[in-house]
């Protein structure tokens, strides 16, 4: 085992947008990563998934989103350990996962998720192998009393380590970019052009797969 610096990132992907890789870079910088792992889940436990998914594609989109960033080729691997799997994609198990390899892990979480955090599938385990890396946007809701009084209770509860990764606001969602694209709307400036091209070659989010 190693001490490599490890950042876990997680997520349906559902498409990967711009957002998510802002949160990559951001995250790789802030905590000073060696490798980043992003990760699609296979069947996410705290969400539902649009008809017609497809694990293997969203996981394409991934690689394809990433691939044309050679300074970070060697930093960033999207890997396909939930979708291999092929069961619901429980976080503590991605982390015993990754464990093996380093002990030093880091799990980013966005706002929703990092509430939500001590009720997750053995809560315990995740704060046992990993820091807790929020993503904070300054002069948002993420700086709200409520995060910080999770904070504190994670910290007494369950010695979480938590560490702030600072973003610039920006607003994008996967579920607003899907019906974007069923419409047959520009996305220009949210998602990238790769991805756009993959999606509408493989017609991803029509009228049946939203």
């Amino acid at each position: 085992m190693s001490d490599m610096k490890i950042g876990i990132y997680g997520g349906t992907f559902d498409p990967v947008h711009l957002g998510h890789i802002r949160s990559a870079f951001a995250f790789l910088t802030a905590c000073d990563l060696d490798r980043l792992f992003v990760i699609p889940n296979y069947l996410p436990p705290h969400k539902t998934i649009c008809a017609g998914d497809d694990p293997h594609m969203r996981l394409q989109m991934l690689k394809i989103a990433f691939s044309p960033l050679p300074f970070y080729n060697d930093k960033i691997i999207v890997s396909d350990f939930e979708v291999r799997n092929q069961e619901v994609s429980y976080t503590y198990k991605t982390l015993e996962h990754f464990s093996f390899i380093s002990k030093d892990l880091t799990l980013l979480c966005g706002t929703d998720n990092f509430l939500n955090l001590e009720y997750w599938k053995n809560s315990e385990r995740i704060f046992e192998l990993s820091k807790i890396a929020h993503i904070v946007r300054p002069g948002t809701y993420d700086e709200s009393e409520e995060i910080l009084a999770t904070k504190e209770r994670l910290k007494k509860r369950y010695g979480a380590r938590i560490v702030d990764v600072p973003m610039a606001p920006i607003e994008l969602s996967s579920t607003e970019i899907r019906e974007k694209i069923k419409r047959g709307e520009n996305t220009l400036y949210l998602l990238p052009p790769d991805v756009r091209a993959f999606i509408d070659k493989y017609d991803l989010y029509g009228e049946h797969n939203v």
